[in-house]
This record gives structure tokens, sequence and C-alpha cells, in this order.
């Protein structure tokens, strides 16, 4: 393997590391959206039940204590 072969070797291998990280990076990223995006979805549906709960005739605060 001559010197400019090496050079190119160290070079590929810079770059592959490189796309590894920002891969790494990315799927992050999409994870943080997705759990985001769970936790919007538990907010609007805890929202909606609390509306639904106060609909309901009785005292609901008494009955959540027990």
């Amino acid at each position: 393997m001559t010197e400019s072969d090496g050079n190119r070797s160290k070079s590929d291998n810079r770059q592959v590391e490189s796309l590894r990280r920002e891969r790494d990076s990315i799927r992050r990223i999409l994870e943080q959206a997705s759990l985001d995006g769970v936790k919007e979805n538990v907010k609007r549906l805890t929202e909606r039940l609390d509306r639904i709960e106060s609909q309901i005739p009785g005292d609901s605060s008494s009955q959540t204590q027990e």
C-alpha cells in the first residue's frame, strides 16, 4: 500500500465516521420528535378526559380522592 493509498483510506474512514455520527444525530432528533408527539397526544387526551369527567353528574373530586 502506498502512502497516498493510506491517506485515502484514512480520509475514507473519517468520512464514514462522520456519516455515522450524522446518522446517529438524525436518529436522536427523530426519536425526540416522536416523543414530543406522544407527549402532546397524552396532554390532549388528558384535557379531553377532564372535560368529559366534568360533564358527569356528581362530585367527581370526592370520587378521585378515595
